[in-house]
């Protein structure tokens, strides 16, 4: 009895696919390894156990030593740990891995089909020998010697399991692939102590967030910090009374002022200095003059030129300038500490108010950058809000409220990810601040002020900054660079000067 054509048929036949992830559908269909069954099946063991933060068992499909190397991978990497719960993350993850799936088993076959080739070489010339041996014996032609099928059967398991008892090295191209990535989420869990798992695991993976060159930025700042421990000292200076566990006030710091001489060194730029090449006057300085007025001398006419010429100092020459570093003793009042018992006042908000002009170029923007990184650490393990202002020129002001979250880190990369470049607005800026404190939730905020200093502060800004002081704000400054006193100087006190930062990035 002949049935109809059944149209759920081929439907029935392929419903396992349903278990394979959408995504990885295409690749798991022209994958040349095992039966369709297997790859569905192995492709979601290796998915769920992925997404559960481990590699799965070793019998799963593939078998060994197809695995071996995507498990030492993975293994030496330390990317299973960022998987657990991370779908987005796991998907991208998988289409890696079965791809180095297909290149282990093109190797694997590669390989079992070159020690086939010497197997059977050394197979024929063994029979062959013997061949000849008994030839001789029995006095007869020698005969041709073929492999029998039995044989060829023994040869390709022999191969394969000499092919696989051998040594495997992990993956290649997935260490490439994936290691800079590994390694900056290992660092930036470093970075961000308890919640650096939840920012390193890809929680943002289909937006891009994680191949933005902030997340890289993280890992070289904090680098920096550990090169420039002053830069935690002075995020350790907001707010700096500690508090127990309880909450109760222990004994804190007390800041007196006291005198002290130092040794201030000024940057004076001078043309005795052969230092830099800063374009061309007319003087009698042979040493720097141009090629042109050289050629003079070779003229038997022009040579007269030249001699009067030089005789009025008028030759066409180089002008040079470089620095000369002078020396003097100022005395200065510091503050110092010493140990004391006083009442703890309520920590206040973190404003980072940070320069991004173009003098700030350089070793100065990483310095400022890791500021604003410790600030967020320091922030999150109190408590306190954080506030970014990054400000150039006249209307170019960013303003953002930070906090380690999805959400506040998407915020701070593309400023970790910006160069610095512009001109100054200090007072559009301070405005927009000093507006600020005035709200009820940023009111005796502790304020970070990161500049080279190169500004004059007008008596307006410098009045409501002392009004502000009064009501509780603290202006902390970070000078980059000793330029004596500056406009920073006015606005905050104290202000922390660094005169090392050339060891630390070659920038003077």
């Amino acid at each position: 009895m002949m049935t109809g054509f059944s149209t759920t048929a081929l439907e029935r036949r392929y419903a396992f696919l349903d278990d394979c992830p959408a995504s990885l559908v295409p690749t798991v269909v022209t994958l040349p390894i095992g039966t369709m069954d297997e790859r569905v099946a192995g492709v979601r063991c290796w998915h769920d156990a992925l997404l559960a933060g481990r590699l799965p068992k070793s019998e799963t499909w593939p078998k060994a030593p197809l695995d071996v190397p995507v498990r030492q991978a993975l293994d030496a990497m330390g990317l299973v740990r960022f998987c657990k719960g991370q779908p987005v993350l796991v998907n991208e993850l998988m289409k890696e891995v079965l791809s180095a799936f297909r290149r282990q088993s093109i190797n694997f076959e590669g390989e079992v089909a070159t020690k086939l080739r010497e197997l059977e070489k050394l197979e024929r010339a063994t029979r062959t020998e013997a061949e000849l041996n008994q030839a001789r014996r029995e006095k007869r032609e020698v005969r041709d010697i073929q492999l029998d099928d039995a044989t060829c059967r023994r040869l390709q398991v022999l191969a394969s399991e000499q092919i696989a008892s051998r040594e495997w090295d992990a993956d290649a191209q997935l260490l490439t692939a994936w290691g800079e990535r590994a390694r900056a989420w290992s660092a930036i869990a470093g970075v961000f102590d308890d919640l650096g798992e939840i920012l390193g695991r890809g929680w943002d993976l289909s937006t891009g967030v994680l191949k933005h060159t902030g997340w890289l930025e993280l890992v070289r700042l904090r680098k920096l910090v550990e090169q420039l421990p002053q830069l935690v000292e002075i995020v350790r200076a907001l707010g700096r009374l500690q508090s127990t566990n309880e909450g109760k006030s222990v004994a804190e710091t007390i800041f007196v002022s006291v005198r002290r001489l130092e040794e201030e060194r000024l940057e004076i730029r001078t043309p005795l200095v052969s230092a830099e090449t800063r374009g061309i006057e007319r003087s009698g300085d042979i040493s720097r003059m141009l090629p042109a007025e050289a050629a003079m001398l070779c003229h038997p006419r022009l040579r007269l030129v030249w001699h009067a010429r030089c005789a009025e100092r008028a030759l066409l020459t180089y002008r040079v300038e470089g620095i000369d570093i002078e020396r003097r003793w100022v005395e200065r009042e510091e503050l110092v500490e010493s140990q004391g018992n006083r009442p703890r006042p309520e920590r206040g908000p973190i404003i980072a108010i940070i320069d991004t002009s173009g003098s700030m170029h350089g070793l100065p923007e990483k310095v400022a950058k890791a500021i604003v990184l410790e600030a967020v650490r320091t922030a999150h393990a109190e408590k306190r809000p954080c506030l970014l202002y990054a400000y150039s020129g006249p209307g170019q002001v960013l303003e953002q409220e930070l906090n380690i979250s999805p959400e506040g880190i998407g915020r701070l990369l593309p400023f970790l990810g910006l160069s610095f470049g512009g001109g100054n607005d200090e007072v559009g800026m301070l405005s927009k601040v000093l507006t600020r404190l005035t709200e009820k939730d940023w009111q005796k905020a502790d304020v970070i002020f990161v500049s080279d200093g190169e500004w004059p502060a007008p008596t307006s800004v410098l009045r409501a900054v002392e009004k502000a002081r009064e009501a509780g704000t603290r202006f902390h400054g970070v000078q980059i660079g000793n330029r004596g006193q500056t406009g920073l100087h006015a606005v905050c006190e104290p202000v922390h000067l660094f005169n090392d930062w050339a060891s630390a990035g070659g920038w003077r």
